[in-house]
């Protein structure tokens, strides 16, 4: 079943935000990555339209909290429509953890959408992102 309610649909654009922040994954370069390298990251996959990098970039606990077999034609599924610009606001990091902010753009609006905050965690020794929410949540 498609659930196309609002609150999916505005559950899904802040998951997509999230995955910006993230911008880390996959790779294996060896080069240790901040957050904030993650999170820049997401944020080009999602401008560039790159779900496969998307999903490299969440955690194997956040793909599975979507609920799909395929996290790539989710992502082109929740991501598509509007022309969304995304961009990274800040990053707070601390020990294992981290809180990226996201803006988002659409259109020519500045601030059309609320700041996405994506929560990262260390998985695997690499930051991956582990929550996508609004302020606060």
């Amino acid at each position: 079943m498609i659930d196309s309610g609002p609150m999916r649909r505005a559950w899904l654009i802040g998951m997509a935000l999230a995955a910006l922040l993230a911008g880390c994954g996959g790779g294996g370069t060896g080069d240790q990555q901040s957050a904030q390298d993650v999170a820049r990251e997401y944020v080009q996959a999602r401008n560039q339209g790159d779900a496969a990098r998307v999903c490299e970039l969440y955690s194997r606990r956040l793909i599975a909290q979507l609920k799909t077999s395929n996290c790539v034609a989710f992502v082109r599924e929740q991501t598509s429509g509007a022309a969304t610009n995304l961009a990274v606001i800040g990053v707070r990091e601390q020990d294992d953890h981290a809180t990226a902010t996201i803006q988002a753009r659409v259109g020519e609006v500045a601030n059309a959408i609320a700041p996405i905050e994506l929560q990262l965690t260390k998985e695997g020794g690499d930051w991956k992102i582990s929550r996508l929410g609004g302020p606060g949540g």
